[in-house]
């Protein structure tokens, strides 16, 4: 019987790796990526999308399984990053390989800031039918019905919408307010720089004891979630009376959660209590 159930087990498991994604699994899963490279780079988003679909068969084709290239993006002369060998126009042609499908997708926006395609940025974002066609006449692809094939992607996908979101640029400098344990309150500033995964930050808080005054920075390792660590001074003199200024330290995971125009910040980390050893501190706040 447990023999039955395991053979049971092996076959389903191999059903559910062996399906693949449709059209619309493909669409919800990528995307908001696709509108974030529209906003960084200008880039249609229906386009990239389409792209995307038409060049990785909806992310299923050998390539974009074994390379995670989603655009059909071949090496060239200046490519230094990893290779994979696929049958294309030629035998064993030299393609791109990507750590993750998020790198292809910033990549292929990197790729249309080639000269020869530099006047489609002269479109309208949201002309994805002169997108296209400029596509095909520069060369994008082989394939002579090319821009009638992502226009048909796009039109029977409802794709054009995205490319009618409010273009807003994301805030770069947030501040706001925490509580917390053991920090009570905290004022915080902070420089968010997606593009280069990076934030440098400026805080006060007071706890029950003592204020500080920390300036801080460190790495974006996801859009939402950092790592980093402060520096600065404290004084266990809350009136001031005395000021005993003592030099401070921390490090601390940041969480930043968008809603609507702000976002809730949640921190956990440990912080020097009076210059000796450490504390951990949690809290929760608003950014604007």
């Amino acid at each position: 019987m447990v023999y039955r159930l395991l053979i049971f087990f092996m076959i389903f498991s191999n059903q559910l790796l062996a399906q693949k994604l449709t059209t619309e699994q493909y669409i919800a899963q990528f995307k908001d990526e696709a509108i974030r490279q529209m906003k960084k780079y200008r880039i249609p988003a229906s386009i990239t999308l389409a792209q995307a679909i038409l060049e990785s068969g909806n992310g299923n084709s050998d390539l974009a399984k074994k390379s995670n290239n989603h655009f059909g993006i071949k090496c060239h002369a200046n490519w230094q990053g990893e290779k994979v060998f696929h049958d294309d126009d030629e035998n064993d042609e030299c393609f791109r390989k990507y750590k993750t499908v998020l790198d292809s997708y910033e990549d292929h926006s990197i790729f249309l800031l080639k000269d020869r395609y530099l006047g489609l940025f002269d479109l309208p974002l949201d002309d994805y039918k002169g997108w296209a066609r400029g596509l095909k006449k520069a060369g994008y692809a082989t394939n002579p019905k090319y821009d009638k094939l992502l226009i048909r992607v796009i039109e029977e996908n409802d794709l054009d919408i995205l490319d009618k979101m409010p273009f807003q640029e994301e805030k770069k400098i947030v501040s706001g307010f925490s509580i917390g344990w053991k920090d009570v309150i905290s004022q915080s500033y902070f420089y968010l720089n997606a593009e280069n995964k990076y934030y440098i930050s400026t805080r006060l808080s007071s706890s029950l004891k003592d204020v500080s005054l920390m300036v801080g920075g460190g790495q974006i390792v996801h859009n939402k979630l950092s790592l980093g660590a402060e520096l600065g001074v404290l004084t266990e003199s809350r009136n001031f009376e005395q000021i005993d200024l003592k030099p401070n330290f921390g490090m601390s995971v940041h969480f930043f959660l968008p809603v609507k125009q702000k976002k809730i910040h949640l921190k956990a980390g440990i912080t020097t209590s009076n210059g000796v050893g450490f504390e951990p501190r949690i809290s929760i706040g608003i950014l604007n």
